[in-house]
């Protein structure tokens, strides 16, 4: 399945950089982020599936053989309100789907104003949309408070990753990018 087959014909997409940023601060992307939890009833370690469909959203599985996959992977297709797709390697860890999926709830609610504005975020580089969308899932999954009590209380980089169901290495960043604040 071809990225041509994700888009929908007559609607307009922004692309690249086509696709404003918020422009908020990494504080204020995770206020928002916290908010949106909130709102949806999401809580740490919980399955994101449920959180997809109350937002109108379905994961497109692709096999990395098939082209354009090194396009697709990690990117979000909004086609409109409560009306998107993410797309995944069919053989990524559920760990890194689960930030993927997050990241692109980010770009969803952050860049294309809950469908608003269609747009297809590529995960591509180092681009100001692209932090943007890493505070929002750091915090969405592991927001801050909960995740610093529970580092204050000794739990290791392992035991974080897997309460709040990521892979260690994003437990590593949000350990790293929280003792920055600290500091």
């Amino acid at each position: 399945m071809a990225d041509e087959d994700l888009r929908r014909e007559g609607v307009a997409y922004s692309e690249g950089t086509g696709v404003e940023p918020c422009n908020w601060g990494d504080l204020k992307v995770e206020a928002y982020a916290r908010s949106v939890s909130d709102q949806l009833g999401f809580a740490p370690g919980d399955a994101l599936h449920a959180v997809l469909e109350r937002v109108g959203g379905r994961i497109q599985k692709r096999d990395p053989s098939q082209y354009p996959f090194s396009l697709e992977a990690g990117s979000v297709f909004v086609h409109g309100v409560c009306d998107f797709d993410i797309v995944l390697a069919s053989l990524w860890h559920p760990t890194r789907d689960r930030f993927t999926v997050a990241h692109e709830l980010g770009h969803y609610f952050l860049h294309s104003q809950q469908g608003q504005r269609p747009i297809i975020a590529w995960r591509h580089g180092s681009t100001r949309i692209e932090w943007e969308a890493n505070w929002f899932a750091a915090e969405f999954l592991m927001p801050a408070v909960d995740f610093a009590d529970r580092q204050a209380r000794g739990w290791s980089e392992s035991k974080l990753a897997a309460w709040f169901g990521v892979s260690p290495e994003a437990a590593r960043v949000r350990m790293k990018v929280l003792d920055g604040r600290v500091a």
